[in-house]
């Protein structure tokens, strides 16, 4: 009998794994997850599991000595559920669950990837010896899009018979039922306009999320249509003061707009008459859980070919691919599609239609579990 432990960190509310232990419910696998928390805040996932009734375990982090006691605790929690299966995520979910999983004897360990370049993108020697760790300790690798399995099997030297894709999955009826008082009300809260033409950017503030390209691109949109507008969501992060100096200095205040934060972030890509998602290049997107999102809901995309959409994107069909770091290049494609409202129509509809057919939540639990099943 199958008994797994999700392990993981730096996580408030994640819906991805919310689905994933939601449809492991129903398909019959026991599962519990152990959640390591940097902080005093308790995540929302935490209340979101119970809710299923899975068993959930937090774990305090303050300082180097919180590794030997984490590590420990979490040795016993394997051993208390007689657990034979260890997947662990995210910087302390890998460290302290696949060395955890180690004292245990456990031998079936895997990892998800959740950004197969950021330590080399950000030069960072802990998470760099982090991954390491990680990779040498796990029996499978698993990457959320052919290109994070591209760049671990050349950066890392790791063997392709170790590294399985498994896409991410969005709920689908999460995405496709939403009423138009929720529209409404968030339409509201955002301050946008009947007259509006919404271009939507949701990305934390980093550099190698492109967001300095998008916004150069909107000097360009505005002249031609000043009822358009940019509205960024998402966290904070080492670009955000650069990123407002940027929107200030190009004189876009009245057209550029850092939200945040939203409530109802699924029914978000529900106001936009575009989405723009556009990294910097191939690999530093190990994802793009929002390119999914947007697929879904029926919006037209303007990317890069990063993450997910260097391999499902397919322009002038269910999107409109631009190149890397070129804001003219962003301006035109957003204009295309306000210039002609049935094109941006025909794309939204295909990348819905895609979506349906390759990332559902469902689609991916299935695949774990198959996974998990050649273990034993």
């Amino acid at each position: 009998m199958m008994k797994v432990a999700i392990i993981s960190s730096h996580i408030n509310k994640s819906l991805q794994l919310f689905w994933m232990h939601e449809e492991f419910l129903r398909l019959g696998l026991d599962t519990i997850h152990i959640n390591i928390q940097i902080d005093n805040v308790r995540p929302q996932l935490a209340d979101d599991l119970e809710t299923l009734g899975i068993p959930v375990y937090i774990l305090k982090h303050k300082n180097l000595w919180s590794y030997f006691k984490n590590i420990i605790q979490t040795r016993k929690l394997l051993k208390k559920h007689n657990i034979n299966i260890v997947h662990t995520t995210l910087p302390l979910g890998n460290v302290i669950g696949q060395s955890a999983a180690i004292l245990a004897k456990i031998k079936n360990r895997l990892t998800t990837c959740e950004n197969a370049s950021w330590a080399n993108d950000f030069k960072n020697k802990k998470q760099w010896l982090i991954d390491y760790l990680t990779f040498k300790s796990a029996k499978v690798i698993i990457t959320g899009a052919d290109s994070a399995t591209e760049y671990i099997e050349n950066n890392w030297n790791i063997k392709h018979s170790k590294l399985v894709t498994i896409y991410n999955g969005v709920k689908e009826s999460e995405y496709l039922n939403i009423s138009d008082e929720r529209i409404k009300t968030l339409k509201k809260q955002l301050e946008i306009n009947d007259g509006d033409f919404i271009i939507g950017m949701v990305a934390r503030l980093e550099f190698w999320k492109g967001h300095a390209y998008a916004i150069e691109a909107m000097k360009q949109v505005v002249l031609q249509f000043p009822y358009a507008k940019l509205l960024i969501f998402g966290s904070g992060g080492s670009e955000q003061d650069l990123i407002l100096k940027q929107i200030v200095d190009s004189g876009l205040s009245a057209f550029v707009f850092y939200k945040g934060f939203v409530n109802d972030p699924i029914c978000l890509f529900r106001l936009f008459n575009v989405q723009v998602h556009v990294p910097i290049n191939k690999y530093v997107e190990n994802c793009g859980l929002v390119i999914l999102e947007g697929m879904i809901s029926g919006c037209p995309q303007v990317l890069t070919a990063s993450g997910y959409a260097s391999t499902s994107a397919k322009n002038m069909n269910n999107s409109l691919v631009v190149d890397f770091c070129n804001s003219n290049a962003i301006s035109r494609a957003i204009i295309k599609l306000i210039e002609n409202p049935d094109l941006a129509k025909q794309l939204g509809m295909q990348a819905k239609e895609d979506a349906l057919a390759q990332f559902r939540s469902r689609t991916k639990a299935e695949k774990h579990i198959a996974l998990y099943k050649k273990f034993l």
